[in-house]
């Protein structure tokens, strides 16, 4: 069974913020009262949907590792979802799932974990495939008066915002993999990729073929 389409997506948040900037106070309360309506609503139909899942649902014997040794690391956007992008199903993968799909201190620390348990539990690691797409909510973030706003909005101040904005996302994916080869929590020897999904047409394309982190490593 694949993953319920429909989450609110954080690139699709970033986008909807947009129209923020330059409203009027009376006009963002009232969008913002909608929107907690509209969520509670929404919040029923997954419970519905769970509902329909379990009555066939025959999978509980799923082993803790994935079939596949790979950790899909993608955006939140609702139209990117890798369930449907590769065809995945329960246990397939690991996805990770951030605003932008980008690489962070904190998504770093977790593919280190996260390849350690598997170690641990008798696998040999995960490779990793960054997934970055067209028409990215982060790449308003690349327009200062947007990222004061968000900033002032989130709370986070504008540098957060900064850090996530995405100008091209084949760009951002080669920036990303850097963060990840400069990571030393992460060994020479780890699988990386990076790929653009387009969300006109459906296709994932590649922008960084599969190679080991660093080289040098001997593989």
């Amino acid at each position: 069974m694949r993953t319920t389409r429909g989450l609110v997506a954080g690139c699709a948040l970033a986008s909807a913020l947009l129209t923020l900037v330059g409203a009027d106070t009376a006009v963002a309360q009232s969008n913002k009262d909608e929107s907690r309506r509209t969520t509670m609503a929404d919040v029923q139909t997954l419970v519905d949907r769970n509902v329909e899942f379990a009555k066939s649902f025959n999978q509980g014997d799923l082993a803790l590792l994935p079939r596949l040794s790979i950790l899909v690391l993608t955006c939140l956007d609702a139209r990117v979802d890798p369930a449907h992008l590769f065809g995945l199903e329960l246990g397939d993968a690991v996805v990770m799932r951030n605003i932008g799909g980008r690489v962070t201190d904190e998504v770093i620390e977790q593919i280190a974990i996260l390849r350690g348990l598997a170690v641990v539990a008798g696998g040999t690691g995960f490779e990793v495939a960054i997934v970055h797409h067209t028409d990215c909510g982060a790449s308003r973030f690349a327009n200062a008066q947007v990222r004061q706003r968000m900033g002032e909005v989130a709370g986070t101040g504008e540098a957060a915002i900064k850090r996530l904005a995405i100008a091209d996302p084949q760009i951002s994916v080669a920036e990303d993999l850097d963060r990840l080869r400069a990571a030393p929590t992460l060994p020479d020897e780890l699988v990386v990729a990076g790929y653009v999904y387009d969300v006109t047409d459906g296709h994932v394309r590649e922008v960084i073929a599969p190679a080991s982190l660093r080289k040098g490593d001997g593989s």
